[in-house]
């Protein structure tokens, strides 16, 4: 029996609201809810939920008072956010971390599923994308910005404004769009990219290179 279900996300209509500066939680990120006999937490995220440094994503468990929960494995929600909506409800307090994460794990364990990503902060989101730079329509459809194809259809003639956007935001795009298994998936993806973006702006530069002596030798040739 649910008797009340809080939201929690940075949808302003959220209960429990992270604001915008939130980025790696979802609008509409979890919900708790009462089910008669215990308090439930229900992830429904991109980027999973850390409770008690245990994973939690696409599914709902237990939480007692005194849990540590991190949505999105960064942003902390504080048990006085929590109270507020479940006021006199009877909340059996922690036991200790440790003899509380093993049943809990053993209870709990699901297949393995795509971890959270969790570790943004160790990553330079601020690099150059060589990829995104040179590739940027077909870098954004495996990178999660599939828009990068309409721009690239609609103003691909205003070259290279374009593509000096996406070589600039595209690492911090591609990390906020997409959910990826860790940073280390994440940044060997972007040198993957990165590698082919300079191949082929190395050829397109030996191509236009090409051209110029080309017309140079004709032109000399003319006069």
């Amino acid at each position: 029996m649910m008797l009340r279900e809080v939201t929690i996300g940075r949808s302003k209509d959220c209960d429990i609201y992270l604001d915008e500066r939130c980025i790696y939680a979802s609008s509409h990120h979890a919900t708790i809810y009462y089910d008669g006999n215990q308090l439930m937490y229900r992830d429904c995220s991109s980027n999973g939920t850390m409770i008690n440094n245990v994973s939690v994503k696409h599914r709902a468990v237990p939480i007692r008072r005194g849990d540590t929960i991190m949505v999105a494995g960064k942003y902390q929600i504080s048990w006085n956010q929590i109270d507020v909506y479940f006021p006199g409800r009877p909340q059996q307090q922690m036991a200790p971390q440790q003899s509380y994460q093993q049943p809990f794990q053993q209870s709990y364990q699901q297949p393995a599923m795509q971890a959270p990503v969790d570790e943004g902060d160790s990553l330079n989101l601020s690099k150059w994308n060589w990829g995104a730079f040179s590739l940027y329509p077909l870098w954004g459809f495996f990178n999660g910005c599939w828009w990068a194809f309409l721009i690239g259809f609609f103003v691909g003639w205003l070259f290279p404004i374009p593509n000096i956007i996406f070589g600039v935001y595209g690492t911090r795009w591609a990390w906020q769009n997409r959910s990826w298994r860790s940073a280390a998936d994440f940044v060997a993806t972007q040198h993957g990219w990165d590698i082919a973006g300079i191949i082929i702006f190395v050829i397109n530069m030996l191509f236009f290179l090409g051209l110029i002596v080309f017309y140079a030798a004709l032109f000399s040739a003319l006069l």
